[in-house]
């Protein structure tokens, strides 16, 4: 299993204030096979195309999800898997059926309950819009689910799913009753600390986040932790292309990945007392 977040934010200053600014996805970077004990602690589990403004997570099946969204991804990138007119329902509908058709071709393997949550930005800035679904089957008997989630009116969590969405929930009421409450880096700090805290134990690695801003394709983030450098769960050495991302920390900073700093000019922040 694994723990997957998709939150909503909102800006508190500013023109527009009831306009979302974002939508992020994270999860953690844990494959486990079995139990905790015979794991993976740096699988990608955050998809994007380059151009399309679309974020897929999933949680549940591990080698299905993974190998179908990087198949998703670049036909979204080559154009060729719908037209780039179609509402964001028509190309869900569109993600959904190309997947359904993919697990069909499966032929005696292990059948495995999983959820991948799509993200899409159905109108860009000044009138921005975003959509979330949750693709969800059920091994027991077969079925697939899809449903439009409802997006929180200010900064909040949209979905949290996987074996470590209860200690996400946990950490989350933490923080949210802090002086930082209702903010993205508390979303973000707390999903951080449920990962790290090992309260599921099928969760861990790294966290992995990419974003969706008002305007352009998905980004992904990197995550910097204890000096180290991490994309995608993947860890990176320092070199002058690490710049080409943009790098967030547990308190959701924007680091230098050369100094691994905060960047000159960027907001600092501190974390709160929680107890």
């Amino acid at each position: 299993m694994t723990t997957v977040l998709a939150w909503i934010s909102y800006s508190d200053t500013g023109e527009r204030p009831d306009l979302p600014r974002a939508i992020y996805v994270a999860s953690d970077s844990r494959i486990t096979w079995g139990s905790q004990a015979h794991r993976w602690d740096a699988g990608r589990k955050i998809f994007a195309p380059i151009k399309e403004p679309h974020l897929f997570g999933y949680c549940g099946d591990v080698v299905f999800p993974s190998l179908v969204l990087g198949q998703l991804v670049s036909a979204i990138d080559q154009e060729i898997l719908f037209s780039s007119e179609a509402s964001g329902a028509e190309k869900n509908a569109v993600i959904l059926e190309s997947i359904k058709t993919s697990h069909h071709r499966r032929h005696n393997v292990r059948e495995q309950d999983f959820t991948i949550v799509h993200v899409y930005r159905t109108q860009d800035w000044p009138s921005t819009k975003f959509a979330c679904w949750a693709i969800r089957y059920e091994a027991s008997n077969g079925q697939w689910h899809c449903c439009e989630l409802p997006l929180p009116s200010k900064t909040g969590t949209v979905v949290a799913l996987g074996s470590g969405a209860n200690a996400a929930r946990s950490h989350a009421d933490r923080w949210a009753g802090s002086d930082v409450g209702g903010t993205s880096r508390a979303i973000f700090s707390a999903f951080c600390e449920a990962i790290m805290s090992g309260d599921d134990r099928l969760s861990g690695g790294m966290p992995q986040i990419s974003s969706l801003y008002t305007v352009g394709p998905p980004r992904p983030l990197g995550f910097t932790e204890r000096g180290l450098l991490f994309l995608h769960g993947l860890q990176l050495e320092p070199g002058g292309a690490v710049a080409n991302v943009e790098w967030r920390d547990r308190l959701f900073q924007r680091v230098d990945p050369t100094t691994m700093r905060p960047l000159e000019g960027a907001r600092r922040f501190a974390r709160p007392n929680l107890d």
